[in-house]
């Protein structure tokens, strides 16, 4: 099929709303990802799920923590320096692999129907999950997942102050734990104690503003992630009509991305029985519109650990003519493959590096910032990988 970058433009543009989870426009959006589905040939399936445990109420927990348990620590420091150090060290460890406990957290079912079965269903925050499929062509085979979140979400500290905050956080909690134990006792016993008081003001400093954080709807959520809605929704489209493949396809339209992930982790407990590892494979969209700047995700966190897997290597080598590269994953950032790897599928996330999204998550994230030549670029990448599926 030919891809109709224009078309895919125009479709993302009707999408640019905001659309917190629980509001007015999240309910639009849904609609008109089920308005345009249908109109392709779809029968689409709405899949309701409740959020019982939002992020952000764990982040402003653990920066009022930290706060407490560092002043706690300086005090009980005179007297226990490596009893303090130990504190302080377990609160970095925590910030810097939050994203691994958020995802075994979420990742566990039963803990996700209990906290659900301690409150009202009416008081929860819910969402939904949209998903359509195209069957696919002679004996069965592998079955492939195309993912594009549509809600969005404005935060009163733009990506580059979170990231800035929380590298200050991390840092001075650091030099604080270090300090206490290579002070003196009569050292930490005096006040104040350039060692450890001056990195504990730093981390003051760093945690305060995520303590206040707050989450908003003024988002239009242009690039985040109405980009890659107009490339899923164009391509179903235009699948539907060929109808020549031979794996099937699953377009999946997930709710709540944007507090944790929430929409991939309940497609996951919902379908995890009937989706064979060895035969389903994920690739996400985030972020994508901006030309000359995709890359290819693939990994749950930033440090490059195991061996890459084929279904990489073979999106590394499609990718190559497209000039796009992998890139290792960008520390602190939530994408929906990380789910699936987390429960053992093969998956990846296509999105831009660019400057542009600084402007994400805030009123600037307007479709203004898409460009036809990137939504093209993405809409013939993903159909050349649906046509190496076709030659494999």
């Amino acid at each position: 099929m030919d891809f109709n970058a224009e078309e895919a433009l125009k479709i993302a543009k009707s999408l640019a709303l905001p659309r917190a989870v629980g509001s007015a426009g999240e309910r639009g959006a849904s609609s008109l990802i089920e308005k345009k589905l249908i109109e392709s040939g779809y029968l689409p399936r709405r899949e309701e799920f409740f959020i019982p445990l939002p992020p952000w109420g764990i982040i402003r927990a653990f920066a009022l923590l930290a706060l407490l348990i560092s002043i706690g620590a300086r005090m009980l420091a005179p007297s226990f320096p490596i009893a303090s150090s130990i504190l302080i060290f377990s609160m970095v460890a925590f910030l810097a692999f939050y994203a691994f406990f958020w995802f075994k957290l979420l990742g566990l079912a039963s803990l996700s129907r209990g906290f659900i079965s301690r409150k009202k269903k009416e008081n929860l925050l819910r969402s939904h999950n949209i998903t359509a499929s195209l069957p696919g062509h002679g004996r069965p085979g592998p079955h492939l997942y195309l993912i594009a979140h549509y809600d969005s979400k404005s935060q009163s500290l733009s990506i580059l102050h979170r990231a800035f905050f929380l590298l200050l956080s991390g840092l001075s909690l650091l030099w604080l734990g270090f300090g206490f134990l290579s002070s003196s006792r009569d050292a930490l016993g005096s006040f104040p104690t350039l060692r450890v008081d001056f990195p504990l003001a730093l981390s003051f400093l760093g945690m305060i503003p995520l303590l206040l954080l707050k989450t908003n709807n003024q988002s239009p959520g242009g690039l985040d992630n109405a980009g890659s809605l107009g490339v899923l929704l164009h391509l179903a489209e235009g699948l539907r009509r060929e109808r020549t493949l031979r794996p099937g396809v699953t377009f999946l339209f997930s709710g709540a991305e944007e507090l944790g992930l929430q929409g991939a982790f309940a497609y996951l407990r919902e379908h995890e029985k009937e989706m064979e590892k060895e035969n389903s494979y994920f690739l996400n969209l985030d972020v994508v519109g901006i030309k000359g700047k995709l890359r290819i995700f693939s990994r749950k966190g930033f440090l490059p650990i195991g061996e890459e897997s084929l279904f990489v290597s073979r999106l590394k080598e499609i990718g190559r003519p497209f000039l796009i590269k992998p890139l290792l994953f960008p520390f602190g950032i939530l994408m929906d493959h990380q789910a699936f790897l987390e429960k053992g599928y093969q998956a990846a996330t296509l999105a831009c590096a660019s400057s542009k999204i600084l402007k994400v998550h805030t009123a600037k994230d307007t479709p203004d910032l898409l460009e036809q030549e990137g939504m093209e670029e993405a809409g013939k990448f993903i159909l050349a990988w649906l046509q190496n599926w076709e030659k494999s």
